[in-house]
Formats: C-alpha cells, structure tokens, sequence
C-alpha cells in the first residue's frame, strides 16, 4: 500500500488529529478513574447525606471558583456515564467500531503507561 505524502496531509494528522484524539483518549480514562472513585467512595449517598442542594465547602468561596453544589456532582456524574456509553459504542454509521476502537488506533500519549 502506497503512503500519503502531501505535506498538508501530513501536518493535519499529526497537529490535530493524533492530537485531540490524545485528548480524548485521556478524557475518557480519567471519566473511568472519576467514576471508580465516585462508585467506589459512595460519593452519591454522602451528597445526599449533606443535602444535595448545598454548596460544597472545597475553597471556592475564597480561590474565584464558581461554587459547586452537590446536585452538580451528581449530574456530572450522569452525564460522564452517557460519554462513557457513547465512546464505548458504534456511532459513524460505515466505520463499524466504537469511538474509543478507533480513537486507540491513532492516539500516542493519550492512554495511561
């Protein structure tokens, strides 16, 4: 098989794809690492203990963050689960692979060593 040589070609590749696709490949292993930790600590229960409409006292109120509520945790943790789904599963009608199948075979430094 013959290679593709067009200098343009070339330069897109690797300065955009291979590297948003890095990105992804990194946003979706630490999704997994949030979610285990988010499971696995019972983070739900203990918002809800505390009153899921409350602020979360983690230093915003002084640093200029915007505060965060626990509802907020909660639905990003909800909606992390629907990336997750939508990584995990076969979306480009023709490719016939998930997002992640394919994203792995052409990301460099976006899966944990």
């Amino acid at each position: 098989m013959a290679d593709i040589v067009n200098p343009q070609v070339k330069l897109h590749s690797n300065k955009y794809v291979r590297t948003v696709v890095d990105r992804f490949v990194a946003s979706y292993y630490a999704l997994i690492s949030c979610q285990g930790d988010y499971t696995g600590q019972g983070i739900a229960a203990k918002i809800n203990a505390e009153g899921a409409s409350n602020n979360i006292a983690d230093g915003s109120e002084t640093d200029g963050r915007p505060r965060a509520t626990g509802t907020a945790v909660i639905n990003t943790n909800a909606a992390l689960t629907q990336l997750k789904i939508a990584f995990d599963t076969t979306l480009v009608p023709g490719v016939g692979t998930t997002v992640m199948a394919l994203f792995n075979t052409l990301q460099v430094n976006g899966s944990p060593k």
